[in-house]
């Protein structure tokens, strides 16, 4: 128990943002930062034929961003640099662009639920692409970048679907309606449900069509399908299309949505998918299978806590005492940001991103010490030599310890080697 309470007490003296801890990190030499902010790059059709238009959507949490106070306002600065390369890394285009955030409150600045979200559009000739953003916060100098696949579609069939766009928010009042994308492709779990978007291509005459909805979760089984008819012109029309609640607990999901003609002159179908995390309030959005979540509090709980709580069949109960104990640890109840809970589960992905080799991260040795104790104040590391393994010396200057890790197979497995620490592999 005296254990137990030594690591909590860490991880709280540690609490502040992973991302500036990870950033200091960086500078000694650890592979990367992880990324501040969310994007994604979606496909829909352009006025040019031999085009498609890409819509490039950046969200950035209020949190990551550093705001200075003027005046009675709080603002903050930040730039996007998006480029798109072809095959031989050659740049295709890029765009680069500010933006500027004014906030009339620090409460604001400080809001887990608060983000900026900004795009632009490039004209592509379909085809495999790589796309590289980047995001640099004017005042702080923090910066973080990513680089994924972007494979552009054509729209060349006789009907077809654009990508799909979640929606955080959907009203239409008098004809006017108010959207805000949904750029995470977290779902919250709750009684509404969710709006999706797309635009449909009819290059045909007036159509009748079935459009099916259908989620199914990881291992492919299908929990939710619907289906609405639809007479649709000879033009683009946007849809926007609302999602039930159904058996939703957390986890990854894939919702597919699929056009089928009616008509006997247009035949055929056509099916776009996109990867989607259903989540619950207040659960750090990089969780996304519950009981893998309650395993991983093995550094900071017993493993009679943990079974206790994977035993729990009920998924909602087994949430709500998930969320007990960690409300148990908030250094600060009253806000509704747990600190604590941030920034464990955050050095847990970052454990994952940058020590998993045949096993994942956060159970490796690095992983198990970065999740403890945070990002070490120097590292010393040796490449594989022909007579010596490769090693790294992590040294943590106000706790007067030092962590010797070496990579005995040569496949980036480092173990620890200084065992009189051993008493912390109980809670692995």
């Amino acid at each position: 128990m005296k254990t137990q309470i030594t690591l909590i007490a860490i991880l709280i003296y540690f609490s502040t943002s992973i991302f500036a801890q990870v950033e200091s990190f960086s500078s000694a030499g650890l592979r990367t930062i992880i990324p501040f902010f969310y994007f994604n790059a979606l496909n829909f059709k352009s006025d040019d034929p031999n085009y498609t238009r890409v819509d490039l959507y950046i969200q950035v949490p209020y949190t990551q961003l550093s705001f200075v106070k003027e005046g009675n306002f709080y603002i903050a600065n930040y730039e996007v640099t998006a480029g798109v390369y072809d095959s031989t890394d050659r740049i295709v285009t890029e765009k680069i662009w500010s933006e500027k955030i004014v906030l009339g409150s620090y409460s604001e600045s400080v809001s887990r639920n608060g983000s900026n979200i900004s795009s632009r559009s490039f004209r592509l000739i379909p085809g495999n692409y790589k796309l590289k953003v980047a995001v640099q916060d004017r005042e702080s100098k923090k910066n973080a970048n990513a680089t994924v696949d972007l494979n552009v579609r054509a729209f060349k069939d006789p009907f077809a679907i654009s990508d799909i766009l979640l929606v955080s928010k959907y009203t239409e009042v008098e004809s006017r309606r108010e959207v805000i994308p949904n750029i995470t492709n977290n779902v919250v779990f709750s009684e509404d449900g969710f709006y999706v978007f797309f635009e449909f291509y009819n290059h045909s005459a007036v159509t009748n069509f079935s459009m099916n909805c259908k989620v199914t979760n990881s291992k492919g089984k299908t929990i939710l399908e619907f289906n609405i008819p639809y007479t649709l012109p000879s033009s683009r029309t946007p849809i926007f299309l609302k999602v039930e609640k159904s058996d939703f607990s957390i986890g990854e999901y894939v919702l597919t949505v699929t056009a089928k003609s009616l008509d006997s002159l247009i035949k055929g179908s056509y099916s776009v998918s996109k990867r989607i995390f259903s989540r619950w309030v207040g659960v750090p959005r990089s969780i996304v299978d519950l009981n893998k979540a309650i395993e991983q509090m093995i550094y900071i709980t017993s493993r009679d806590r943990i079974n206790e709580l994977l035993k729990i069949e009920d998924q909602q109960v087994k949430y709500e005492r998930f969320m007990e104990f960690w409300k148990s640890k908030d250094p600060t109840p009253k806000t509704e940001e747990n600190e604590l809970m941030d920034e464990y589960y955050g050095r847990v992905e970052y454990a994952n991103q940058h020590f998993s080799t045949y096993q994942e991260g956060w159970k490796s040795d690095m992983g198990m010490v970065f999740i403890i104790l945070g990002p070490p104040n120097n590292v010393e590391r040796r490449p594989f030599n022909y007579d010596s393994p490769a090693y790294e010396i992590w040294e943590y200057y106000t706790l007067n310890r030092r962590f010797i890790f070496v990579d005995y197979t040569g496949f980036g497995d480092y173990r620890l080697i200084n065992r009189d620490f051993s008493d912390w592999f109980k809670y692995r």
